[in-house]
């Protein structure tokens, strides 16, 4: 669950380099014409994205682990 903020910054490493289209590259862009309605509402996207995969995760051991219990 955690890693997956890592994968978020490695995109924009990986896209930059690459010169590959996606979420990453377009951040970059967004920041370097000052676009800032485009950076918050991937800043948004990425938050929401890491919470909901958190929240996924977290569940997920519940199911796998009766022992675990969230009260």
């Amino acid at each position: 669950g955690l890693q997956f903020g890592f994968l978020l910054g490695g995109a924009v490493v990986t896209e930059t380099i690459f010169a590959r289209p996606g979420i990453g590259r377009l951040l970059v862009s967004a920041i370097q014409w000052k676009d800032l309605p485009l950076v918050q509402g991937i800043a948004l996207l990425a938050a929401v994205s890491y919470t909901l995969v958190n929240l996924a995760v977290d569940l997920g051991y519940a199911l796998l682990d009766p022992r675990i219990r969230y009260d």
